[in-house]
């Protein structure tokens, strides 16, 4: 509170004492004046120590307000001028103004409805009421098309951490998570591709290769082709942490075509082949080769129960928490 005319903050009367007869008296009856025209209802409160100024018709007194009744918002702005006040009282009023609000003090009980509004809060505070939440992105999901059985892929919590579960109960079950409305459409480029992997010892029991896989269906452009995915699908990880696997730099033959065209000749990285790297295979696809979609699949080949962290497209991380996809 600022310091002025109590006109200027009656919430100030409020650690003034109702006891105080002279002071109560002045403040209510000069409250009631615009009502009774009683004029001479007010006393200087510099005699606060004389006599009570006893009410007359439709004025009130003292006598008639317990204790702790009449408060500062219960009164007309300017109804006792500063000037008005004993010393002793401009005194005290002026501690209870300057003095130092004890922690835990001021509790939500303690302050009237609005009395607070926004741009009375320091700018730190504003920032962080105002802070909007992450912002997920759309058009991430499981493509039905390429999932199979009760194959499952869902964002959230495990004992690994935030993520992207993946689950194949069996060898014949399969599940793909993806976006296909941001990359369907664009050329074919791929620069940079990672992601992080968590793996079991289980899971490298069952066979090689039994990793999540990235997976890129695309219009190949080449050999009256019009589908195909181009999968990755690495040499199993680490068991019981998280891998980070640079698929793009990976010299080992880990990427893979589907399709009767590829899978016809080794030269075309078929995936049931001799594959490649992520380099002599997109030697293979023709000039004009457009994505459909882009993500992480997983089957049908063998049971699996893991997860992926994040996955990097060229120069975007998409990073897989329990509340959705964001991208950095």
């Amino acid at each position: 509170m600022g310091v002025g005319h109590i006109g200027e903050d009656r919430y100030t009367m409020k650690y003034i004492s109702t006891s105080r007869a002279a002071v109560v008296t002045l403040a209510v009856a000069a409250t009631v004046v615009g009502l009774s025209g009683s004029a001479n209802a007010v006393q200087d409160s510099s005699n606060a120590t004389a006599a009570v100024v006893q009410p007359g018709p439709n004025t009130v007194g003292s006598p008639q307000i317990k204790d702790g009744q009449v408060y500062g918002w219960d009164m007309a702005n300017n109804t006792i001028p500063w000037l008005k006040l004993g010393s002793d009282l401009r005194a005290e009023i002026r501690a209870a103004q300057t003095a130092t609000v004890k922690d835990g003090a001021v509790t939500t009980s303690k302050i009237a409805p609005k009395a607070v509004t926004e741009d009375k809060l320091s700018d730190a505070l504003q920032a962080k009421i105002n802070a909007g939440g992450p912002s997920y992105l759309a058009n991430w999901g499981e493509i039905f098309r390429n999932t199979i059985g009760n194959g499952r892929a869902q964002l959230g919590q495990s004992s690994a951490g935030e993520g992207l579960n993946l689950t194949t109960p069996t060898a014949t079950d399969a599940v793909h998570f993806g976006n296909e409305a941001d990359f369907a459409g664009k050329p074919v480029a791929l620069t940079t591709v990672k992601y992080d992997v968590f793996t079991t010892g289980e899971n490298a029991a069952k066979g090689p290769n039994n990793m999540p896989s990235i997976k890129f269906e695309m219009n190949p452009d080449v050999g009256g082709a019009t589908y195909t995915t181009l999968v990755y699908a690495p040499d199993n990880s680490t068991s019981n942490t998280w891998t980070s696997i640079n698929a793009g730099a990976d010299t080992g033959k880990h990427w893979g075509f589907t399709g009767t065209y590829f899978n016809a000749d080794p030269a075309r990285c078929g995936l049931n082949g001799a594959r490649c790297t992520l380099t002599e295979a997109l030697a293979v696809l023709g000039s004009n080769a457009k994505f459909i979609s882009a993500g992480i699949g997983k089957g049908r080949d063998f049971e699996f129960h893991g997860a992926v962290r994040s996955l990097t497209i060229n120069s975007t991380t998409y990073k897989f928490t329990a509340g959705g996809v964001l991208a950095n």
